[in-house]
Protein backbone atom coordinates (compact mmCIF):
# COMPACT_ATOMS: atom_id res chain seq x y z
CA UNK A 1 0.00 0.00 0.00
CA UNK A 2 2.73 2.42 0.89
CA UNK A 3 4.51 1.73 -2.38
CA UNK A 4 1.30 2.26 -4.35
CA UNK A 5 0.56 5.47 -2.50
CA UNK A 6 4.08 6.67 -3.21
CA UNK A 7 3.62 6.05 -6.93
CA UNK A 8 0.28 7.87 -6.85
CA UNK A 9 1.80 10.88 -5.12
CA UNK A 10 4.74 10.83 -7.50
CA UNK A 11 2.37 10.68 -10.48
CA UNK A 12 0.40 13.65 -9.15
CA UNK A 13 3.61 15.60 -8.60
CA UNK A 14 4.74 14.85 -12.13
CA UNK A 15 1.39 15.98 -13.57
CA UNK A 16 1.54 19.13 -11.46
CA UNK A 17 5.08 19.85 -12.61
CA UNK A 18 4.12 19.22 -16.25
CA UNK A 19 1.12 21.53 -15.96
CA UNK A 20 3.21 24.19 -14.23
CA UNK A 21 5.87 23.80 -16.89
CA UNK A 22 3.30 24.32 -19.64
CA UNK A 23 1.95 27.43 -17.89
CA UNK A 24 5.49 28.78 -17.43
CA UNK A 25 6.32 28.08 -21.08
CA UNK A 26 3.18 29.85 -22.20
CA UNK A 27 3.97 32.88 -20.03
CA UNK A 28 7.54 32.99 -21.41
CA UNK A 29 6.25 32.85 -24.98
CA UNK A 30 3.66 35.49 -24.24
CA UNK A 31 6.23 37.83 -22.68
CA UNK A 32 8.58 37.31 -25.64
CA UNK A 33 5.71 37.98 -28.01
CA UNK A 34 4.97 41.26 -26.20
CA UNK A 35 8.42 42.66 -26.91
CA UNK A 36 8.28 45.78 -29.14
CA UNK A 37 9.11 44.04 -32.41
CA UNK A 38 5.96 44.12 -34.51
CA UNK A 39 2.82 44.47 -32.39
CA UNK A 40 0.86 46.30 -35.09
CA UNK A 41 1.25 43.60 -37.74
CA UNK A 42 0.68 40.89 -35.16
CA UNK A 43 -2.59 42.42 -33.98
CA UNK A 44 -3.95 43.02 -37.45
CA UNK A 45 -2.93 39.60 -38.73
CA UNK A 46 -4.08 37.44 -35.83
CA UNK A 47 -6.70 39.01 -33.60
CA UNK A 48 -9.43 38.51 -36.18
CA UNK A 49 -9.17 34.69 -36.03
CA UNK A 50 -10.17 34.11 -32.41
CA UNK A 51 -13.16 34.76 -30.13
CA UNK A 52 -11.24 36.52 -27.38
CA UNK A 53 -9.10 39.61 -27.21
CA UNK A 54 -5.97 40.37 -25.24
CA UNK A 55 -5.96 43.79 -23.60
CA UNK A 56 -2.59 45.46 -23.27
CA UNK A 57 -1.16 48.89 -22.59
CA UNK A 58 2.03 49.02 -24.63
CA UNK A 59 2.74 50.96 -27.79
CA UNK A 60 5.65 50.35 -30.10
CA UNK A 61 6.67 51.44 -33.61
CA UNK A 62 5.82 48.96 -36.38
CA UNK A 63 8.60 46.77 -37.68
CA UNK A 64 9.02 44.53 -40.68
CA UNK A 65 7.69 41.01 -40.12
CA UNK A 66 9.51 37.97 -41.42
CA UNK A 67 7.83 34.68 -42.30
CA UNK A 68 9.56 32.99 -39.37
CA UNK A 69 8.25 35.62 -36.93
CA UNK A 70 4.73 35.29 -38.27
CA UNK A 71 4.83 31.49 -37.94
CA UNK A 72 6.13 31.71 -34.37
CA UNK A 73 3.46 34.22 -33.42
CA UNK A 74 0.74 32.14 -35.01
CA UNK A 75 1.86 29.17 -32.95
CA UNK A 76 1.97 31.21 -29.76
CA UNK A 77 -1.45 32.66 -30.52
CA UNK A 78 -2.92 29.19 -31.01
CA UNK A 79 -1.34 28.17 -27.70
CA UNK A 80 -2.83 31.26 -26.07
CA UNK A 81 -6.29 30.46 -27.42
CA UNK A 82 -6.14 26.90 -26.09
CA UNK A 83 -4.83 28.18 -22.76
CA UNK A 84 -7.61 30.76 -22.51
CA UNK A 85 -10.35 28.30 -23.42
CA UNK A 86 -9.06 25.80 -20.88
CA UNK A 87 -8.66 28.32 -18.08
CA UNK A 88 -11.95 30.09 -18.69
CA UNK A 89 -13.76 26.80 -19.05
CA UNK A 90 -12.33 25.42 -15.80
CA UNK A 91 -13.19 28.47 -13.75
CA UNK A 92 -16.43 29.44 -15.55
CA UNK A 93 -15.19 33.01 -15.84
CA UNK A 94 -15.42 35.53 -18.65
CA UNK A 95 -11.83 36.77 -18.18
CA UNK A 96 -8.56 35.81 -16.51
CA UNK A 97 -5.78 38.07 -15.32
CA UNK A 98 -2.25 37.64 -16.65
CA UNK A 99 0.89 39.64 -16.05
CA UNK A 100 0.47 42.98 -17.80
CA UNK A 101 -3.17 42.54 -18.84
CA UNK A 102 -6.05 40.11 -19.10
CA UNK A 103 -7.61 37.61 -21.50
CA UNK A 104 -11.37 37.70 -22.06
CA UNK A 105 -13.94 36.16 -24.34
CA UNK A 106 -15.14 38.65 -26.92
CA UNK A 107 -18.94 38.29 -27.12
CA UNK A 108 -20.59 38.14 -30.52
CA UNK A 109 -22.35 41.38 -31.49
CA UNK A 110 -26.13 41.31 -31.00
CA UNK A 111 -28.85 42.97 -33.05
CA UNK A 112 -31.41 44.59 -30.78
CA UNK A 113 -34.47 46.72 -31.48
CA UNK A 114 -35.67 44.38 -34.27
CA UNK A 115 -39.48 44.00 -34.02
CA UNK A 116 -41.36 40.72 -34.17
CA UNK A 117 -43.97 41.06 -36.92
CA UNK A 118 -47.36 39.39 -36.76
CA UNK A 119 -47.77 39.38 -40.55
CA UNK A 120 -46.22 40.36 -43.87
CA UNK A 121 -48.13 43.65 -44.09
CA UNK A 122 -46.53 44.88 -40.85
CA UNK A 123 -43.08 43.91 -42.14
CA UNK A 124 -43.76 45.54 -45.51
CA UNK A 125 -44.55 48.88 -43.85
CA UNK A 126 -41.06 48.86 -42.28
CA UNK A 127 -39.16 48.19 -45.54
CA UNK A 128 -37.99 51.05 -47.73
CA UNK A 129 -36.68 49.62 -51.02
CA UNK A 130 -38.57 50.33 -54.25
CA UNK A 131 -41.88 48.56 -54.72
CA UNK A 132 -40.74 46.91 -57.97
CA UNK A 133 -37.64 45.42 -56.33
CA UNK A 134 -39.51 44.40 -53.19
CA UNK A 135 -42.14 42.59 -55.23
CA UNK A 136 -39.42 40.62 -56.99
CA UNK A 137 -37.28 39.70 -53.99
CA UNK A 138 -40.14 38.69 -51.63
CA UNK A 139 -42.53 37.13 -54.15
CA UNK A 140 -43.73 33.63 -53.12
CA UNK A 141 -41.70 33.70 -49.90
CA UNK A 142 -43.13 32.23 -46.71
CA UNK A 143 -41.74 31.95 -43.17
CA UNK A 144 -40.57 28.41 -42.57
CA UNK A 145 -39.83 27.77 -46.25
CA UNK A 146 -37.01 30.29 -46.78
CA UNK A 147 -33.73 28.51 -46.07
CA UNK A 148 -31.13 31.07 -47.07
CA UNK A 149 -30.99 34.87 -47.24
CA UNK A 150 -28.30 36.42 -49.42
CA UNK A 151 -27.22 39.93 -48.47
CA UNK A 152 -26.33 42.03 -51.49
CA UNK A 153 -24.38 45.26 -51.23
CA UNK A 154 -27.05 47.34 -53.00
CA UNK A 155 -29.99 47.17 -55.42
CA UNK A 156 -30.15 48.83 -58.80
CA UNK A 157 -32.89 51.36 -59.57
CA UNK A 158 -35.93 49.74 -61.18
CA UNK A 159 -35.28 51.63 -64.41
CA UNK A 160 -32.01 49.73 -64.87
CA UNK A 161 -33.41 46.20 -64.71
CA UNK A 162 -37.02 46.44 -65.94
CA UNK A 163 -36.00 45.83 -69.58
CA UNK A 164 -34.03 42.71 -68.51
CA UNK A 165 -36.93 40.99 -66.74
CA UNK A 166 -37.85 37.56 -68.08
CA UNK A 167 -39.51 34.61 -66.38
CA UNK A 168 -38.44 32.53 -63.42
CA UNK A 169 -35.78 32.66 -60.74
CA UNK A 170 -33.58 35.13 -62.60
CA UNK A 171 -35.99 38.02 -62.04
CA UNK A 172 -35.41 38.21 -58.29
CA UNK A 173 -31.66 38.47 -58.86
CA UNK A 174 -31.77 41.36 -61.33
CA UNK A 175 -32.28 44.11 -58.73
CA UNK A 176 -29.00 43.05 -57.12
CA UNK A 177 -26.84 42.32 -60.19
CA UNK A 178 -26.38 43.27 -63.84
CA UNK A 179 -27.83 40.67 -66.20
CA UNK A 180 -24.59 38.78 -66.86
CA UNK A 181 -23.72 38.57 -63.14
CA UNK A 182 -27.31 37.61 -62.28
CA UNK A 183 -27.12 34.73 -64.77
CA UNK A 184 -23.87 33.52 -63.18
CA UNK A 185 -25.34 33.78 -59.69
CA UNK A 186 -28.44 31.92 -60.85
CA UNK A 187 -26.24 29.06 -62.04
CA UNK A 188 -24.47 29.08 -58.67
CA UNK A 189 -27.81 28.75 -56.86
CA UNK A 190 -28.86 25.92 -59.16
CA UNK A 191 -25.57 24.15 -58.44
CA UNK A 192 -26.38 24.53 -54.72
CA UNK A 193 -29.74 22.79 -55.38
CA UNK A 194 -31.68 25.84 -54.18
CA UNK A 195 -35.13 26.65 -55.54
CA UNK A 196 -36.99 29.95 -55.78
CA UNK A 197 -39.03 29.55 -52.59
CA UNK A 198 -35.93 28.84 -50.49
CA UNK A 199 -34.04 32.04 -51.37
CA UNK A 200 -34.33 35.73 -50.53
CA UNK A 201 -31.86 38.41 -51.56
CA UNK A 202 -31.89 41.80 -49.83
CA UNK A 203 -29.51 44.81 -49.94
CA UNK A 204 -27.60 46.58 -47.17
CA UNK A 205 -27.54 49.91 -49.01
CA UNK A 206 -30.00 52.07 -50.90
CA UNK A 207 -28.09 55.06 -52.21
CA UNK A 208 -26.41 56.41 -49.07
CA UNK A 209 -28.96 54.86 -46.72
CA UNK A 210 -27.89 51.91 -44.55
CA UNK A 211 -30.45 49.08 -44.78
CA UNK A 212 -28.65 46.53 -42.60
CA UNK A 213 -31.35 46.76 -39.91
CA UNK A 214 -33.95 46.07 -42.61
CA UNK A 215 -32.00 42.96 -43.57
CA UNK A 216 -32.31 41.74 -39.99
CA UNK A 217 -36.03 42.58 -39.94
CA UNK A 218 -36.48 40.33 -42.98
CA UNK A 219 -34.34 37.66 -41.27
CA UNK A 220 -36.40 37.90 -38.08
CA UNK A 221 -39.67 37.47 -39.99
CA UNK A 222 -38.72 34.69 -42.43
CA UNK A 223 -36.24 32.89 -40.12
CA UNK A 224 -33.81 31.51 -42.74
CA UNK A 225 -31.43 28.78 -41.66
CA UNK A 226 -28.41 30.73 -42.85
CA UNK A 227 -27.46 34.28 -43.89
CA UNK A 228 -24.87 34.61 -46.67
CA UNK A 229 -23.21 38.00 -47.13
CA UNK A 230 -21.92 38.80 -50.62
CA UNK A 231 -18.85 41.03 -50.65
CA UNK A 232 -16.89 42.96 -48.05
CA UNK A 233 -19.35 45.78 -47.38
CA UNK A 234 -22.34 43.57 -46.63
CA UNK A 235 -20.10 41.31 -44.53
CA UNK A 236 -18.92 44.22 -42.39
CA UNK A 237 -22.46 45.47 -41.84
CA UNK A 238 -24.05 42.16 -40.88
CA UNK A 239 -21.15 40.91 -38.75
CA UNK A 240 -20.75 44.39 -37.22
CA UNK A 241 -16.99 44.26 -37.66
CA UNK A 242 -14.16 45.01 -40.05
CA UNK A 243 -13.03 41.46 -40.78
CA UNK A 244 -11.04 41.03 -43.98
CA UNK A 245 -13.15 39.04 -46.39
CA UNK A 246 -10.07 37.20 -47.64
CA UNK A 247 -9.62 35.80 -44.12
CA UNK A 248 -13.24 35.00 -43.18
CA UNK A 249 -14.92 33.85 -46.41
CA UNK A 250 -16.53 30.45 -46.05
CA UNK A 251 -16.42 30.61 -42.24
CA UNK A 252 -19.49 30.34 -40.01
CA UNK A 253 -20.36 33.05 -37.49
CA UNK A 254 -23.33 33.47 -35.15
CA UNK A 255 -25.31 36.67 -34.89
CA UNK A 256 -28.17 37.01 -32.46
CA UNK A 257 -31.34 39.05 -32.95
CA UNK A 258 -32.49 39.92 -29.45
CA UNK A 259 -35.70 38.10 -28.44
CA UNK A 260 -35.91 36.36 -31.83
CA UNK A 261 -33.04 33.93 -32.27
CA UNK A 262 -29.46 33.26 -33.35
CA UNK A 263 -28.57 32.85 -37.01
CA UNK A 264 -25.55 31.45 -38.84
CA UNK A 265 -23.75 33.95 -41.08
CA UNK A 266 -21.30 32.94 -43.83
CA UNK A 267 -19.41 35.54 -45.91
CA UNK A 268 -18.79 34.87 -49.62
CA UNK A 269 -16.96 36.79 -52.30
CA UNK A 270 -19.23 38.93 -54.45
CA UNK A 271 -20.34 37.18 -57.67
CA UNK A 272 -18.84 40.00 -59.76
CA UNK A 273 -15.37 39.08 -58.42
CA UNK A 274 -15.96 35.43 -59.28
CA UNK A 275 -17.23 36.43 -62.72
CA UNK A 276 -14.07 38.39 -63.55
CA UNK A 277 -11.54 36.06 -61.94
CA UNK A 278 -11.49 32.46 -63.09
CA UNK A 279 -9.17 31.48 -60.23
CA UNK A 280 -11.87 32.47 -57.72
CA UNK A 281 -14.36 29.89 -58.97
CA UNK A 282 -12.67 27.02 -57.15
CA UNK A 283 -12.63 29.01 -53.90
CA UNK A 284 -16.26 30.03 -54.34
CA UNK A 285 -17.34 26.45 -55.01
CA UNK A 286 -15.55 25.21 -51.88
CA UNK A 287 -17.37 27.84 -49.80
CA UNK A 288 -20.69 27.00 -51.42
CA UNK A 289 -20.23 23.31 -50.63
CA UNK A 290 -19.89 24.18 -46.92
CA UNK A 291 -23.24 25.96 -47.12
CA UNK A 292 -24.80 23.03 -48.99
CA UNK A 293 -23.55 20.67 -46.31
CA UNK A 294 -25.05 22.93 -43.62
CA UNK A 295 -28.40 22.85 -45.46
CA UNK A 296 -28.07 19.09 -46.01
CA UNK A 297 -28.04 19.53 -49.77
CA UNK A 298 -24.71 17.77 -50.25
Amino acid sequence: MRGGLGLLVLGNIRRFMLRKGMDDLFKQNLLRMRQPQNPTTFSEALFGHVHWVQKSAFNAPPAKTTAAQFTEKAQVMESLERYAQEKLGENKLTSIKIEGGEIAFKPDPTWDGIPQYSGFYDLRMDLSIEEEALELCLKNKEPGKVRILFVAESFRPAGEFEAELKDGFLNQLLPAFPLKTAELFGRMLSAMKLIDEEVIIYPTLSGERDLSSEVMKVVGYYRPEIIVTLGANSTHKILKGQERLAQVHGQFFNRKIENIGTFAVVPLFHPSIIENNQNMKKTAWADMQKIMQFLKKL
